[in-house]
């Protein structure tokens, strides 16, 4: 779009130049022409400015987007974080207990394999020594008393190496199982540190992900932006040859003006103006410095809107010839009559016209009614005066 751009200026400001370089022999239509391309060229650099503001403001939302995404992103993996700490702390408590039971473990076998060779030892004294039998208690017995007593002991002995072999071998089980359970367990906590651990490496390439994708939307944005500037400083240039064509058009009416002075049709005797819309006296906007109010509108105001309802009389502010009664795309409907003494009156946006180019008016007499043609927000009067090819506060001549 650059490239159509900057060539449709510099044909512009060429078309401005030659036609300041024929001079008084430029016609109002050609100089009407030219302004219709400039705001032509206006309207489809403001397009191309909009279009570019909308994509910057879409990559700037899918950015916010991404960036609000991964603000949830870095939560998960705070939260990834903060569970892996408390698995390690788990398993470390998982390995101090297994070591402990460890210990037990040993100490009980240890314990077993005491008893085991205490009962070994008791059955080989009793093996070596003859055996156990009632009968040789009984023959050693001093009494039936003692033979009792030695019996009762012989048989608690026995019963006593049982239960105690029977109770350690059920404790080495035991811490067994104790020690497989917590091996068990520590085994399920390495593997869901494992898989936390996965998901934080899952969630660290999705992070560095997004975040590429922040960088490269910045880099679009940033892009963007360098577009929406350059077609401004297009947008200013085309509004500056659009100022240039506007003065040729008051310098056309101005020599159309002297050239009525010159031939003697009118004169410079004309008396003082009136206001030209008796219905309202209503000034939306002033001469001078404006923001735009409308797309095509100009910034730098040439005259005063009068706002009035549509089909309000528009009357002449003072006597004069009708030099100009034509369309403008940006004027819309207009009246242009010159005065004498190189004032010319303009009258714009009329939705009707009731004189035509070459008549002469008198003061007061309705020349047109109040509308909203070309660029316009809304039934008015755009009054002007040009003086010398220059454009004035209308206040100045009328109050």
């Amino acid at each position: 779009m650059r490239r159509v751009h900057k060539k449709v200026g510099l044909a512009l400001a060429a078309a401005v130049f030659l036609s300041a370089s024929v001079g008084n022999r430029a016609e109002a239509s050609s100089l009407e022409d030219q302004k219709q391309e400039a705001l032509d060229e206006i309207e489809s650099l403001k397009s191309d400015i909009q279009s570019v503001e909308e994509q910057i403001e879409q990559m700037q939302q899918s950015k916010d987007d991404i960036q609000s995404y991964i603000t949830q992103l870095d939560a998960q993996m705070a939260d990834l974080e903060a569970r892996l700490t408390e698995l390690a702390e788990d398993i470390e408590t998982k390995e101090g207990e297994i070591a402990d039971t460890q210990v037990e473990l040993e100490a009980a076998i240890e314990t077993v394999n005491q008893q085991y060779e205490a009962m070994k030892l008791r059955i080989q004294y009793t093996y070596e020594n003859g055996g156990f039998s009632y009968l040789t208690l009984l023959l050693e017995s001093d009494s039936i008393s003692d033979f009792l007593n030695r019996a009762e002991y012989a048989t608690q002995m026995v019963e006593y190496d049982r239960r105690m072999l029977e109770e350690y071998q059920l404790a080495q089980q035991k811490v067994e199982d104790t020690k497989a359970q917590l091996e068990t367990e520590q085994q399920e906590l390495e593997d869901l540190q494992a898989d936390v651990t996965e998901q934080r490496e899952s969630l660290d390439e999705l992070i560095d992900a997004k975040t590429q994708e922040i960088a490269d939307y910045q880099a679009k944005i940033a892009n963007a932006e360098s577009e929406a500037d350059d077609y401004s400083a297009q947008l200013e240039e085309q509004e500056r040859l659009l100022e240039q064509i506007e003065e040729q058009i008051a310098q056309e009416a101005a020599r159309k003006a002297q050239e009525l002075e010159d031939s003697g049709t009118v004169t410079s005797s004309a008396s003082g103006f009136v206001w030209p819309c008796p219905s309202s006296h209503r000034i939306t906007s002033s001469f001078g410095p404006r923001s735009q109010p409308t797309a095509g509108a100009s910034t730098n105001h040439k005259g005063i809107d009068i706002g009035a309802s549509t089909g309000s009389a528009i009357i002449a502010s003072a006597s004069g010839v009708v030099t100009t009664a034509a369309y403008s795309s940006s004027a819309g409907n207009y009246v242009v009559i010159s005065h004498g003494g190189g004032i010319s009156t303009v009258y714009m946006h009329c939705s009707a016209l009731y004189v035509s180019a070459g008549q002469t008016v008198s003061q007061g007499e309705t020349i047109a009614a109040v509308g909203s043609t070309g660029y316009s927000t809304g039934p008015h009067l755009h009054f002007g005066v040009i003086v010398n090819g220059s454009y004035v506060d209308p206040l100045g001549y009328v109050s």
